[in-house]
């Protein structure tokens, strides 16, 4: 199947297993990260060249296929952002996620669009829109309570009314100051590349620093440490 370059499945395929290598790269080691955004990378141009090959027999995409290479676009760019790899801006992400809710709701795939509208949610928490991320979260999980969709409903679990609250943080948490920074920067979607910059230090302390606060939270990755420390007031309480 996959030596027939024009078969549409492959973009579906590809995004699908894009999406799991996203879940996967926040706690994939640094060192190997770079492989798992390759490998992602050779799924999205894999999606392209079935994109290509379509086309010329066909004056458009049929809607599925749209749908499914939307979501290509937005697992790619969540990947590249988890990995802190040539990470879109948050502007963009939030655009590519909304893309693929938009197609797969014209399309009426109701799990992908809320699976759809969960990611969406988590990149709008992470940027600090919690009342656009809370309107998703409420669509997204009533579905995965209407079709009882195990997986979706625990990837919701950390984000609206029920998002990681103060009692989640441990209760002896001391970041050093270093760290605040670089939680800040990570909260507002920033790659560990543009944090190197900012902040004047290499991307590889970045990765040891973003490490040690995820172990420091408790957090599976960047996404849920953003949610983690929003939810807890952490950042809030740095400024006073």
């Amino acid at each position: 199947m996959w030596q027939r370059p024009w078969f549409e499945a492959r973009i579906r395929l590809s995004g699908l297993l894009i999406g799991q290598l996203a879940g996967q790269v926040a706690t994939t080691p640094s060192q190997q990260r770079a492989d798992v955004v390759r490998r992602a990378q050779a799924l999205a141009e894999a999606a392209a060249q079935a994109v290509d090959a379509v086309l010329p027999r066909r004056a458009s995409l049929g809607l599925e296929s749209r749908a499914w290479q939307a979501r290509v676009v937005a697992e790619h760019a969540r990947l590249r952002w988890l990995a802190g790899d040539d990470a879109p801006d948050p502007e963009e992400l939030v655009a590519v996620w909304r893309e693929s809710v938009d197609v797969f709701d014209e399309l009426g795939h109701v799990f992908e669009a809320a699976r759809s509208r969960a990611r969406l949610a988590a990149v709008l928490q992470a940027v600090g829109d919690s009342g656009g991320a809370a309107a998703q979260v409420a669509l997204a999980r009533e579905v995965g309570e209407r079709l009882g969709a195990a997986p979706l409903l625990r990837e919701l679990r950390l984000l609206g009314p029920h998002a990681p609250s103060r009692e989640r943080l441990p209760r002896d948490l001391v970041l050093t100051a270093r760290e605040h920074e670089v939680l800040e920067l990570v909260a507002a979607g920033r790659s560990n590349k543009e944090i190197a910059q900012r902040l004047y230090i290499s991307a590889k302390t970045v990765s040891v620093h973003v490490s040690n606060i995820l172990a420091k939270l408790g957090a599976s990755g960047r996404t849920e440490a953003a949610a983690l420390a929003r939810a807890s007031g952490l950042l809030e309480r740095e400024h006073r």
